[in-house]
This record gives structure tokens, sequence and C-alpha cells, in this order.
């Protein structure tokens, strides 16, 4: 045989003595075995809240904010602050208890044990992002919340049981002069704290027609007045010194332009001539 027949030969064999190292290797490696399931830390029942306790801007537990659905509501976050608190004002709820709350305005907190002097909540507000606390109740319940002066829900806002339970929800008010919520206990006695973490406002903006009638707004405007030519004077529920205003004219041979000050916006109405002129216009003001 040649030489080079003995090469391959040779060769020819190696190859095979590799697959089969490889072929013992695979039979001879073990099977893999499942993972075990982590064994899991019993449940610990939470810690009941502590109606005292600073609360910050960032505890999500106490300022659970669920937007109205009015696209046009601005919402304005406020220090946490406190409208009602059973234990120095007006006693503990029982089975069925029923009363009715101020949120907005400066007036009636002290003797429904809040912060006295209101929380800065302007009387025009329509809802309230809030923190429902049960405190030490007697048993399982629940708790309704409710514009004052409409009828009666069905949906609760809070069901707490034999310890005391907090949870951050938006309360709808009436808003206005008078009491602006409504709650209701229903099946064991509790204390109830209302704590009060921002409002929401609808926009301010109005429809002014050339005499100064208003023809459409926000609910926010309390008066507007055509005061000489192409000046209006609209008065609103709020400051509106640091706020923005702009106006448009229903046409473009009209120029709006707008001035805030105190709780007043003033309105210039010029035609393209420069000259001062009453015209129908829309007026936004942005705080």
């Amino acid at each position: 045989m040649s030489r080079l027949t003995h090469t391959f030969a040779a060769a020819g064999a190696a190859a095979l003595l590799v697959v089969a190292a490889f072929s013992a290797g695979a039979a001879a490696a073990p099977a893999p075995q499942s993972a075990q399931a982590p064994a899991l830390a019993p449940a610990v029942d939470p810690k009941p809240p502590d109606p005292d306790a600073k609360r910050s801007e960032g505890d999500v537990s106490t300022n659970a904010v669920l937007s109205p659905s009015a696209a046009e509501m601005q919402y304005v976050a406020i220090t946490p602050c406190r409208v009602v608190d059973t234990r120095s004002g007006g006693g503990r709820f029982s089975n069925g208890t029923t009363r009715s709350y101020y949120v907005g305005g400066t007036f009636g907190f002290a003797p429904q044990g809040g912060t006295t002097g209101g929380c800065g909540i302007p009387e025009g507000a329509v809802a309230v992002a809030a923190t429902v606390l049960a405190l030490n109740p007697s048993g399982p319940g629940r708790i309704k919340a409710w514009p004052a002066g409409v009828a009666e829900p069905g949906a609760n806002v809070l069901y707490y049981g034999s310890e005391s339970l907090g949870a951050g929800t938006t309360l709808t008010l009436r808003p206005g002069a008078g009491t602006d919520l409504t709650v209701k206990n229903y099946n064991a006695s509790t204390d109830v704290i209302l704590d009060i973490n921002g409002y929401y406002l609808p926009q301010m903006w109005a429809y002014i027609s050339t005499s100064g009638a208003v023809l459409d707004q926000s609910g926010r405007l309390l008066s507007a007045t055509n005061d000489s030519a192409g000046t209006y004077t609209l008065v609103w529920d709020r400051d509106v010194s640091v706020c923005v205003g702009t106006a448009n004219s229903d046409i473009s041979g009209y120029i709006a332009s707008v001035y805030t000050s105190t709780n007043i916006s003033y309105v210039y109405i010029d035609d393209n001539a420069g000259n001062a002129s009453n015209y129908w216009f829309n007026v936004l003001i942005s705080c």
C-alpha cells in the first residue's frame, strides 16, 4: 500500500475516534433537573394607617388621583389638608349616619373637625382628590360620598374591615356656597377622616356679545360689562393677576387683547384700522 493510502487511512481512523468520543460524552451527560419554586413568605396584614401622620405629595396611598372625564378640567395640587375629622367634630358615624360637609371656601370647617379657615379650595371646585379614612371601626362597613343636594348613589367609596383603613379617590362636589359633600356610613360605627390633596376647576372661558352680555361660559365668570367702545370688563371667581389671557373675535377684521389684574380681565377690541370697536369675542384665562 502506498504512503498516501496509509495517510488517509490513519486520518479516517482518527476521525472515527473523535466522533465516538463525542458520542460517549453526550450519552454520559446527566439529564437537567427542574428548578424548584422559591418558598413564599407568609402574608402579613398591613399596619393600620396613622391618621395623624404627615403625608407627602409623593405618597401614592394618600395621593391617588383619578381625573374627572371632562377634558377642560384643570387640577390644582395642594399640601394635604384635613377638612373632616369626626374625633374633634361631630363624633363617630353609626350605621346609617348621614352628614353634609364643607370642602371649598373658608366657612364651617372647625365644627366638622377640619382645618380652621379651610384648605384654600375655591367654592367653584367641582371635584377633589381625597383620602377617605375609616378610623377604629367597630367591625366591617362601607362609606358612600356624593355631591350635596343630589340623590344617594349606589356606589361606595370605601369598604373597611375591623381595622383602620384609608383609600385615595376622587370625590365630586356641589360647587358654590353651602355644603359640598354628603357622607354616609353603613353597618359598623367608625370615625371618619377626610384629607384633600388637590382639587379640580373648570377652565376660565367665556363668549361675550357686542353689548357685553354673556352668551356662554365655563361657570367661573361672575360678570361682564361693556364699559366703552371696544372695552370690556370681566370679573372672575379668583385672582387672575398672574394668569395669561387670550381673546379672539369671530372674524379677522377685529383684533382682541387681554390685560389681567386682581380678579378682573380687561378685553380691548380694535378694528384693522386701529379704532376701538365693540364686537363679539371669546376669551380664555390660563393660570
